[in-house]
């Protein structure tokens, strides 16, 4: 995430403790796996794979709303803070059990542990995958973060409908492996209904917004309907869901929750808008699937929308044409280009975007007092809308 400084170290550390729990997760579903035929095998190490990559946004998310309710609970700024880190190595041992200590402060009872709020940041990541595996079927995509689809790769053992087949049940097994790993987590039931209760209206909201997605491909509806579908399909599941599911098992209060999730819904449509402008103006190798994804599929954007909205007669007509061609090439999205640019709409985006961070910004304090998170969420803030994958 660049040199933002505050956010940059939170991340690094993060990762530092999540990448080797992920890793250790499969390790084990890879063994265990071993009772069953050896397709069983293949699907874990596929998704493994397959969820590997990414930019572990939401499970950074996840372990961000966590220690909002940490910190109000006492003078931690961290989990491990800044001048801290330089001084121990890892608070993680051979078993990633380690209770996490407050420096100057330590918790007397119930004390957090590292390992617990890590295996719901793994749970939703598992359903990024999940949504992923199935929204790559439906947009019929042959790359994601780089690599080939999970359907084109199963594809190619067989048929077309095979690839498809077991796609969707791999996407099945990571949804529910998801809520396996809140079910078995150490939180309190009560903790656990709530994470489930947050977790299942998000998925049931996000299937709502997949479906308008494809409701609206290729159609023209109005712009509210396209904000609520955004709303829906990006902004619950990607920031107000792990989000609040944290705070929530960080027993922040209500008022912060509130708070958070209006933080969230509006990074979450800002995140939307810069996503609709890299898949029209975003460098393949970088943003890791086709730049003509969109354009083939007729995806009707915000960004889209808006261009339609300020183009008229023969230049609107053109558009239409060319947006939602199947076999539409590096010229048509060129043209896309330009016709976006010269009707004034890829202003409107960068403009809206940056109002919606800074309506954003106006959340923070509501939401906690620590200095340190508090430039945590203004760095993400900005990271979202300046972002090039």
């Amino acid at each position: 995430m660049g040199n933002q400084s505050v956010l940059a170290d939170d991340l690094k550390f993060f990762l530092s403790e999540f990448v080797p729990f992920s890793q250790k997760y499969f390790r084990k579903k890879i063994q265990d796996s071993r009772i069953y035929p050896p397709l069983i095998k293949h699907f874990y190490k596929d998704l493994y794979d397959f969820t590997s990559g990414g930019k572990k946004l939401r499970a950074f998310l996840v372990w961000i709303g966590y220690r909002i309710g940490i910190t109000a609970r006492g003078p931690v700024s961290r989990f491990l803070p800044a001048s801290a880190r330089s001084k121990q190595k890892s608070i993680r041992d051979q078993k990633d059990n380690v209770e996490l200590r407050a420096v100057g402060n330590p918790f007397t009872t119930a004390t957090p542990r590292i390992a617990d709020i890590l295996s719901i940041a793994l749970a939703y990541e598992l359903l990024h995958s999940f949504l992923l595996i199935h929204d790559d079927i439906i947009d019929e995509s042959s790359t994601r973060r780089g690599r080939t689809t999970i359907h084109r790769r199963y594809e190619k053992k067989t048929s077309r409908h095979y690839g498809m087949s077991q796609a969707i049940v791999l996407g099945d097994i990571a949804c529910f492996e998801a809520l396996d790993l809140v079910n078995c987590s150490s939180f309190t039931d009560s903790q656990k209904v709530a994470c489930f209760a947050k977790i299942i209206s998000t998925i049931i909201e996000t299937g709502y917004g997949e479906g308008l997605d494809v409701e609206y491909s290729n159609r023209w509806t109005n712009f509210n309907n396209i904000r609520q579908m955004t709303e829906l399909k990006t902004a619950k599941y990607t920031f107000v869901g792990p989000l609040t599911v944290g705070a929530i098992l960080g027993k922040a209060n209500k008022s912060q929750i509130d708070a958070l999730s209006k933080l969230g819904l509006l990074i979450g449509l800002a995140f939307q808008i810069q996503d609709d402008i890299l898949g029209v103006f975003g460098k393949e190798k970088v943003v890791g699937k086709s730049v003509l994804g969109d354009l083939r599929e007729g995806k009707n954007t915000l960004l889209i929308h808006k261009t339609k909205e300020m183009l008229s007669g023969k230049k609107r007509e053109e558009l239409a044409r060319i947006w939602g061609k199947k076999n539409a090439g590096n010229r048509d999205l060129k043209r896309v280009q330009k016709l976006i640019i010269n009707s004034g709409a890829l202003f409107w985006a960068e403009n809206e975007k940056a109002k919606l961070v800074k309506s954003a910004k106006v959340y923070i304090k509501s939401i906690t007092r620590d200095n340190d998170l508090q430039s945590s969420f203004s760095e993400l803030a900005d990271f979202v809308i300046t972002r090039d994958k």
